[in-house]
């Protein structure tokens, strides 16, 4: 699933940073400003899963769905007013889904995609063309386009099966290595 990113959500845009662009990562100050800059094309792809033990029948099941953990290294005693509750103690636990962050992608509003990283576990799952398919279904964007490594033949053999076309280069963009600029040209189907 898509959705704009949350603050709460950069520890694991961080992380996978750091596993996508080992030479250049942005830091947490950059995630934040960009997410300022373009809070409507900063998105995220959460992965929805729960982690609920399967229901059944027993005492210890039953408490954890029912917010409490039953802790079988304890003996009930009387506790305070006389209450067997040493055993049983209330944790914040969150019985729906559990989101976890596979990637992100951030566009402008005039259709530069200035990043987008998927997990490396979960690259090769179409996460990246479902991001590029919403950003290119943006109603008032005419093109799209983006800087590649000239060394980064995984990203560009992307993008190309996607549409995009080399169009131009920038020296040095990286330090000592050039961007490829890469553009798709949308075409907008009339109403």
């Amino acid at each position: 699933m898509i959705r704009p990113f949350s603050s709460s959500d950069l520890d694991s845009i961080l992380k996978i940073e750091s596993q996508s662009f080992p030479k250049s990562p942005y830091n947490g100050a950059t995630f934040l400003n960009l997410h300022y800059l373009y809070p409507e094309t900063f998105l995220v792809y959460v992965n929805l899963s729960t982690f609920l033990p399967e229901a059944s029948g027993s005492p210890s099941t039953r408490a954890q769905t029912e917010g409490l953990r039953v802790d079988p290294e304890r003996r009930f005693s009387p506790g305070p007013e006389g209450r067997n509750l040493d055993a049983v103690e209330r944790v914040d636990i969150n019985n729906g889904p559990k989101e976890e962050i596979l990637g992100y992608i951030i566009f402008s509003r005039d259709g530069h995609i200035i990043s987008i990283a998927v997990h490396p576990q979960h690259r090769r799952k179409h996460i990246a063309t479902k991001f590029l398919q919403k950003a290119m279904k943006t109603p008032h964007l005419k093109k799209v386009w983006a800087e590649v490594r000239r060394s980064n033949h995984g990203a560009q053999a992307f993008y190309s099966k996607m549409g995009f076309q080399i169009t131009g280069v920038v020296p040095n963009y990286y330090g000592n290595e050039d961007a490829l600029i890469i553009e798709r040209t949308l075409v907008k189907k009339l109403s």
